[in-house]
């Protein structure tokens, strides 16, 4: 089984602001402080698609807000807050590569981490683990306090080993996460199914949150390394590589994800001049040809 994993920087202060101190004025209808952010943060603005991460974001609230008292967090708070993250900022996806999954057998390595309990206290009534245990979760949160000595110690070699065990392939754009965190004073929040890439065919890449946002990196690494292993098996089979298709599965354990928010279909939206959804597909117009289908997908420069 595998893991579409994601890694959001974001601080302390704005998983609060952002999300958890909203949630009770999302209930009430008061939407003062939220238009108040949309406003800093211009989700979407550069790409056009303001309308369609303003509207997100308030249903994501108004989600949250709904979230019943005895649910489990990791798989409703924190994997809201993700979707909210990724509105807002870059975020980063590697195809496994699990920090829960490391710190489960190396409990050394929860030094790194918070539990959310810290952050928000005990309002939540729910499960609170801070780990991905199953598909479509959030998971283990790094403080901004630790981001710079988690990147000491791999550079020094403390927790080299370990953090090539757990993330293999995938380990350079973890520490580009971490590098990006670390030079912008946030920490990062581990969540899966977030983004679930399609690595034979991108236009297929399903994304509960704003994937102009997502960096291309891990979900090249991805594609490239599927495609690889996809035609070695042909050849191990005697068969053509061009001529094999394949069936990428996503399991799901226990429980359905919150739902992501439903925007506007794009010709409705486009028709009443609000909410334009990112394209499924690429824009076919003039590019640089380095850019190519990804670079159109992710809005990338």
């Amino acid at each position: 089984m595998g893991f579409d994993v994601t890694w959001h920087p974001i601080s302390q202060r704005e998983i609060r602001r952002w999300y958890f101190d909203r949630l009770a004025e999302s209930a009430a209808g008061n939407l003062s402080t939220i238009n108040a952010i949309l406003e800093e943060q211009k989700p979407g603005r550069e790409a056009g698609y303001e309308e369609f991460c303003r509207k997100a974001y308030r249903d994501l609230l108004r989600q949250g807000a709904g979230i019943g008292p005895d649910e489990p967090f990791d798989k409703t708070h924190s994997y809201l807050l993700a979707m909210v993250q990724g509105l807002f900022r870059t975020y980063f996806y590697t195809r496994g590569g699990i920090f829960s999954g490391l710190v489960a057998t190396d409990p050394a390595m929860a030094a790194y981490t918070v539990s959310f309990q810290t952050i928000v206290g005990d309002r939540f009534g729910g499960q609170m683990l801070s780990r991905i245990s199953e598909n479509y979760s959030g998971g283990v949160f790094i403080p901004e306090s630790a981001i710079p000595r988690l990147l000491a110690d791999y550079e020094s070699g403390k927790i080299e080993n370990q953090l090539k065990l757990c993330f293999g392939g995938t380990l350079p754009v973890f520490l580009k996460a971490l590098v990006y965190a670390k030079s912008h004073r946030l920490g990062l929040l581990e969540a899966t199914e977030v983004v679930e890439p399609n690595p034979l065919n991108l236009e297929a890449t399903v994304c509960r949150s704003y994937l102009m946002n997502c960096d291309q990196d891990g979900v090249l690494l991805y594609a490239e390394t599927a495609k690889r292993q996809l035609a070695e098996a042909a050849r191990q089979a005697g068969e053509a590589p061009d001529k094999v298709q394949a069936v990428r599965q996503v399991y799901q354990l226990h429980t359905a994800p919150p739902a992501p928010p439903e925007p506007e279909p794009p010709a409705r939206a486009e028709k009443a001049g609000k909410e334009k959804a990112p394209p499924a597909r690429p824009v076919k117009k003039a590019e640089p040809k380095r850019k190519g289908f990804f670079g159109r997908l992710f809005g990338g420069k």
